[in-house]
């Protein structure tokens, strides 16, 4: 196995992603304890109204410190709980499903706390909870990490521009890709068109590629049925025609749905079968033939040797 050749087409850690929701992490921790001493304004810079909400607020400083404490305790333990799951995550994919939702988690965390402190202060209010306000953060958010996605998914293009795909062909979509819906990532990780060369696979999506080199492939085989496992990898559109990818170090097959099934499946096993030791049909017929006429040639003498004579003595008269 050639793994500096697997190393260069696993498109490595999201980082442009980890970034994005390590920003709203430190947000959610550090702009409501801002906030928070901010508020604590002189009383001569009040209103008479102001400063009678301001002396409850002091009094009751102590508990928002420790409130404040306890969520950046939270979060952090919560960022942690995201790098772990993250790290079990499929390395092959370029926007895995927990870097592609952490940043809108963190987001939410943020923008409650936010708004919680601004629900409690008349000093400042920087979000005021409204339906079009939740509307526009939850476009931002999830607009500028499919943004980043389909950033890092070019970035990775790239370095596979060198390669010459032999087969290029569209998913294959019908009524049978509800069924597929209960396995959840068809839904998320819709894909657009599969690609094929002499190296490896490639999964293209609308935010994320996911390229496999054929050194990482143990077997493609076709789908007949649906009843496919819960931990399936389902990149697919069609329930009509899967395709069932097994890779050598994960446990989880990949399911595709190409529209050129039949040409791309047999593309790939000619690539895969001379590889599996064992199994290659040139190997097998010769060895076949070279046994048969092993047997075939034990019983008869070598050429040049003259015939065997009985050496035992005459029998006496």
């Amino acid at each position: 196995m050639n793994v500096s050749r697997i190393k260069a087409w696993k498109p490595g850690w999201p980082w442009e992603l980890e970034l994005l929701a390590f920003v709203f992490v430190v947000t959610a921790i550090a702009i409501p304890m801002y906030l928070q001493y901010y508020c604590s304004a002189t009383e001569n810079e009040l209103s008479l109204m102001a400063q009678a909400a301001h002396r409850t607020l002091r009094a009751d400083t102590s508990w928002s410190e420790m409130t404040n404490l306890m969520w950046a305790v939270a979060i952090v333990g919560i960022y942690l709980s995201h790098l772990m799951i993250a790290s079990t995550s499929s390395e092959w994919i370029s926007t895995p499903f927990t870097h592609l939702f952490a940043p809108f988690v963190f987001a939410t965390i943020t923008y409650a706390r936010l708004l919680k402190i601004s629900c409690g202060t008349h000093t400042m209010r920087i979000v005021t909870g409204s339906a079009l306000e939740i509307t526009s953060w939850v476009i931002g958010v999830l607009s500028i990490t499919f943004l980043l996605a389909r950033i890092r998914m070019a970035r990775h293009m790239v370095k596979l521009r060198d390669i010459a795909w032999d087969i290029t062909t569209p998913t294959k979509t019908d009524i049978t890709y509800l069924t597929l819906l209960a396995y959840f990532r068809p839904l998320i990780y819709p894909p657009r068109e599969y690609r094929v060369s002499q190296e490896g696979i490639l999964i293209e999506g609308w935010f994320y590629v996911m390229p496999i080199p054929f050194e990482a492939i143990s077997t493609i085989e076709p789908v007949k049925s649906t009843h496919l496992i819960s931990s399936a990898y389902v990149l697919a559109t069609s329930a009509r025609n899967l395709i069932r990818i097994h890779l050598l170090e994960y446990p989880e097959p990949i399911f595709i749905s190409p529209a050129q099934h039949d040409e791309f499946l047999n593309y790939c096993n000619r690539i895969i079968a001379p590889r599996r030791p064992g199994t290659r049909a040139g190997d097998t017929k010769a060895g076949t033939r070279s046994r048969t006429t092993s047997h075939a040639t034990t019983h008869q003498p070598a050429p040049n040797q003259p015939p065997a004579t009985d050496s035992r003595p005459a029998p006496s008269e």
